[in-house]
C-alpha cells in the first residue's frame, strides 16, 4: 500500500500562519526550528502535533491552537499528542525522546 502524504500541501498551511518547514524525514516534519515537530500517521490527513519541552508553554499553546484549526479547514487532523525532547548524540546524529 503506497501512502500520499501531501507535505507540499501541509508546507503551505503552515506557510499561511508564517510557520516554515525547517526539515522533513521519513514521517517525521519539523516545524519553526524545531520548536514543532508532526508525525504522519496511517491516515494520510491526520498529523499528531508535539510541542519541543522548551518552548514558552503559553506560546506553544496559542500556536498549537491555530494550527489545529488551520489544519482542520485544509482537510487534516493536527492531532496535539505531547511533546518531545530533541538532543544530539555523541555521533551527531539525533534523539527524540516523546511524553
Amino acid at each position: 500500500m503506497t501512502e500520499t502524504r501531501e507535505l507540499g500541501k501541509i508546507t503551505a498551511i503552515l506557510a499561511d500562519l508564517g510557520l516554515e518547514v525547517t526539515y522533513a524525514y521519513d514521517d517525521l516534519v519539523f516545524v519553526q526550528h524545531s520548536a514543532f515537530l508532526l508525525q504522519f500517521t496511517e491516515d494520510p490527513t491526520v498529523l499528531k502535533l508535539f510541542t519541543n519541552t522548551e518552548c514558552n508553554p503559553q506560546e506553544a499553546n496559542s500556536v498549537a491552537s491555530n494550527v489545529v484549526l488551520e489544519f482542520d479547514k485544509g482537510g487534516f487532523t493536527a492531532d496535539p499528542s505531547g511533546h518531545y525532547t530533541i538532543s544530539q548524540n555523541d555521533d551527531e546524529t539525533i534523539n527524540l525522546t516523546f511524553s
